[in-house]
Formats: C-alpha cells, sequence, structure tokens
C-alpha cells in the first residue's frame, strides 16, 4: 500500500479559512467594493446613453435640447448634479442598495406620462415657446441595471477580496 503522511500544524489552512469566513459573516467590505462597481458601470452607460442592454436612449426632444444645460441626456451642467450626479451605493450588513435619490429618477428610468396637478393643463416653455398641454411623455431611458459585465467585474473583486483573506493565514 502507499500513502502520505503530513505533519505540522495545520494553523496557516485554518487562518485561511476563518478568513473567507470573516467576509462572509461581514460581507460589507466586499458589498461597498461592489457598489463602487456597479455606480461607475451605470455612469458609464449614461455617458454612453444606453441602457443596461445596449440599447440607446430615446433622443431628447429637439426643441428640449436646444436649452437643456449639460452633455447628453440625463447629465445635467457638471458631473457632480443632476442625475449622474446623484448615482451612490450604500452597503449595510448584507444588502447593497444603488441608485439616484432624484425624485426624477423613477420617471427616467421606467418612463412616465405627466399629467397637472392643478388645473386643465401643464405649461411650460421649451426652446422659446410656450406650451399648454394636457400631458408630456417622457420615455423610459433605463440607467439602473446589473449587466454580465458588472457580475463578472464583482466576481473579480470577491476573487481579490478572497485572495486576500487567504494570503493572512
Amino acid at each position: 500500500m502507499a500513502n502520505i503522511t503530513l505533519k505540522g500544524g495545520f494553523e496557516p489552512v485554518k487562518a485561511a479559512l476563518d478568513g473567507i469566513a470573516a467576509i462572509g459573516r461581514n460581507p460589507e467590505a466586499v458589498l461597498q467594493a461592489a457598489g463602487q462597481i456597479v455606480v461607475r458601470s451605470t455612469r458609464h452607460r449614461i455617458e454612453q446613453q444606453v441602457d443596461p442592454e445596449g440599447v440607446p436612449f430615446e433622443p431628447l426632444n429637439p426643441l428640449y435640447a436646444l436649452t437643456k444645460e449639460g452633455p447628453g441626456i440625463l447629465r445635467g451642467p457638471n458631473f457632480n448634479s443632476g442625475l449622474y450626479g446623484s448615482l451612490t451605493a450604500r452597503a449595510t450588513g448584507n444588502v447593497l442598495v444603488w441608485g439616484s435619490n432624484k425624485i426624477y429618477a423613477p420617471v427616467h428610468q421606467f418612463g412616465a406620462v405627466i399629467q397637472p396637478n392643478k388645473g386643465n393643463h401643464l405649461s411650460f416653455e421649451m426652446g422659446g415657446h410656450l406650451f399648454h398641454v394636457d400631458s408630456v411623455f417622457v420615455p423610459a431611458r433605463p440607467f439602473l441595471g446589473f449587466t454580465e459585465r458588472d457580475r463578472e467585474d464583482v466576481v473579480d473583486a470577491l476573487e481579490g477580496f478572497l485572495r486576500r483573506a487567504m494570503r493572512r493565514g
């Protein structure tokens, strides 16, 4: 019969496994890293003016585009304003939430028909013209999503955490 006998301490292996288990017990750091990844990815999609599937955003109304502040769609006059600048991620315990706290974010994500709260018409100026309309349709321009590339990047980050945990062992 052939056999191999190992002698010595298994403390490094135990320490590595303890490090990996600690990530599972408290995944907040991993989730914070994942949050940075998905916010960066979401901003990149807005810059490219595409949804998570790569479909181009519906173009802006040409009259609105004439006087809109800021470049492109879903961006304000600078990168720290508007919906683009409001994107954040928060990890608490084993939950990651990312998105925008802007009240109009769901309108852009899902689309909406805007109707007057009071009175019969919406009144607004656009492109130097005054409009009185019953409603305004805002097409969906989905900016939030979790793509295959996001999943790959998050898995890469997790693997980095696991490698570091095992090296400490």
